[in-house]
């Protein structure tokens, strides 16, 4: 091999691959030619290896320099993105912040754990409920956390012995409770064998509400506790949203029960009609209560607190913690009658609204004969109002013969008597042969302003035929007695559709007494212009009758 000495390279293949083997030798790495040169050839070839060696070395350093600034500069580049990000990010947040200035600022979440033994149980012990007399266990549990608990919860376990018998949880019938407030909880008992001689008792993990916000506290603008019979219990009240701007949703009322000692006799929760109040709008409310502890123990206070939420304008809600929202009454429910049948709206009624007792007439009894000449009683309730409607009428009729109870007898059924309007009623002794003297108790009543809210119809009585009937008697006595039958119809000259009419038509005698009656029942819908027929045959129970009259009423 020779070395062409110009361009350093192997003058059989033209490689620049050039190695030193030996002495002044040097071998073509590519095609393998050797070649001896001089010494001051070998010296100056060496150097010029090394000069080459040394500029290649060279250009790859300054290659790795320039990746190396490349990749430097594509992470600042990142990282100046994700800073602007974040910083936008932040910007866009307090803009947002200080748009809802003016909404009430959430709660902080708490993570610390909130010790569930300052969940007190203050109260523990087995009660029998309601009519059914079912065993429950009643627990009234404290706040002492100093924090606002969102339902807390409680879990029993019951044991005949070391015999596990089974276990029940429930939650405390409010969503929100306050700092100091007590509510009590029923959990139910293991049915079946075994008998509970201990129980163990766990509140769950408790924990404080998200979302919620400081207001002021609810209370009634109008509240009754009424009580009908021994473990008939309930509340009615009115609430009314008096706050501008802002609207009411969900509001749940939990009413409690005490004895004169001061402890729990009954609860009951309940809610609003309405889902959500506006600001001036008012809903009604009505909470069926528990009761325990025995009918024979009185109802020596009661109290009862409203939770509710707020609705933002997106739509949102959130709790409203209220401190002092507990409204206590020191007295006992109000009795009434258990047959009379009261509306949430009878009872609430404004004065203004109420119709004046005073204004119904009860006329005296008038004695009669049934089928079989058995002795019975009819009377009317007559209204004396010139101007003013009774709103569904109702009342309980008690019957004494002499000093001794009879019985009572229920009147209702009329959905509006109008001024001068008489309502038939029938009263039947039980026992006794005879009625001496009656006592009424009415139900709160309403009134209507006339025309009022009843569609008019015009009854027609369009024939009458007197008529005698029979009836026998345990297949060996035949009684006789007069009957009447009535024929007619009701038209209706509106211009809507009355769908549920229904008439009474009475029989008088010559001096307009009462002397038989009958209702009407089975009448169809009646479309505006239309008429129907009605025919009815009335047991006369007194004189002979000698004119026929009439009374309706209409509802949907």
């Amino acid at each position: 091999m020779t070395i062409n000495l110009q361009t350093l390279k192997c003058a059989e293949c033209g490689s620049g691959m050039l190695q030193r083997t030996g002495l002044n030798q040097y071998v073509c790495a590519h095609c393998g030619s050797v070649s001896v040169v001089e010494d001051d050839v070998s010296d100056r070839l060496d150097r010029v290896l090394d000069q080459v060696k040394d500029a290649a070395a060279q250009r790859l350093n300054a290659e790795q320099g320039a990746r190396q600034k490349q990749a430097i500069r594509t992470a600042a580049l990142v990282l100046g993105g994700i800073a602007c990000f974040v910083i936008l990010t932040l910007a866009l947040s307090s803009f947002v912040g200080n748009r809802r200035g003016n909404r009430p600022s959430p709660m902080a979440i708490v993570d610390k754990p909130i010790p569930v033994d300052l969940l007190k149980l203050v109260d523990v012990r087995e009660v029998l409920t309601g009519g059914s007399q079912s065993a429950k266990l009643l627990v009234v549990a404290r706040n002492e956390t100093g924090k606002v608990l969102e339902r807390p919860g409680l879990e029993a376990t019951f044991y005949d012995g070391e015999t596990k018998l089974g276990s029940d949880s429930e939650t405390l019938p409010v969503d929100l409770l306050m700092p100091g407030e007590s509510a009590a909880v029923l959990l139910d008992l293991p049915r079946g064998e075994g008998r509970v001689t201990r129980q163990e008792l766990t509140v769950k993990r408790l924990s404080e509400p998200r979302g919620s916000v400081e207001g002021p506290s609810l209370a009634f603008s109008r509240v009754r506790l009424v009580q009908q019979g021994p473990n008939d219990l309930r509340l009615v009240g009115r609430l009314v949203n008096t706050r501008e701007g802002v609207t009411i949703a969900g509001a749940q009322v939990l009413v409690t029960l005490y004895d004169d000692r001061g402890a729990v006799i009954g609860f009951g929760q309940g809610y609003a009609q309405a889902s959500e109040l506006k600001p001036g709008e008012r809903s009604s409310t009505e909470v069926r209560l528990v009761r325990f502890g025995g009918s024979s123990v009185p109802v020596a206070a009661w109290d009862y607190r409203i939770g509710y939420s707020v609705t933002a304008g997106d739509g949102s809600r959130a709790a409203v913690r209220s401190a002092q929202r507990t409204v206590r009454t020191a007295s006992g429910p109000e009795a009434f009658n258990p047959d009379l049948r009261m509306s949430t709206e009878d009872l609430l009624a404004d004065d203004s609204e109420r119709f004046d007792l005073a204004q119904l007439e009860l006329l005296p009894l008038i004695p009669g004969l049934n089928t079989i000449r058995q002795r019975t009683y009819m009377t009317e309730l007559v209204n004396r109002s010139k101007d003013v409607i009774a709103v569904t009428p109702s009342a309980v009729i008690s019957r004494f013969d002499g000093n001794e109870l009879d019985g009572t007898t229920r009147l209702d059924g009329l959905a509006y008597l109008y001024p001068g309007e008489r309502f038939p009623v029938q009263v039947d002794p039980r026992r006794a042969d005879r009625i001496t003297q009656t006592r009424v108790e009415w139900k709160p009543l309403r009134k209507a302003a006339l025309p009022g809210p009843r569609v008019p119809l015009e009854v027609r009585v369009e024939g009458t035929k007197a008529e005698l009937g029979s009836v026998l008697l345990n297949f060996s006595q035949r009684f006789v007695y007069k009957a009447v039958t009535v024929k007619g119809s009701v038209k209706n000259p509106g211009t809507g559709i009355v769908r549920k009419p229904r008439v009474w038509v009475s029989l008088r005698d010559r001096q307009g007494q009462l002397t038989g009656f009958k209702s009407v029942d089975n009448l169809t819908a009646i479309a505006p212009g239309d008429s129907v027929p009605f025919e009815v045959r009335i047991e006369q129970q007194g004189r002979d009758f000698a004119t026929v009259d009439t009374v309706y009423q209409t509802g949907d």
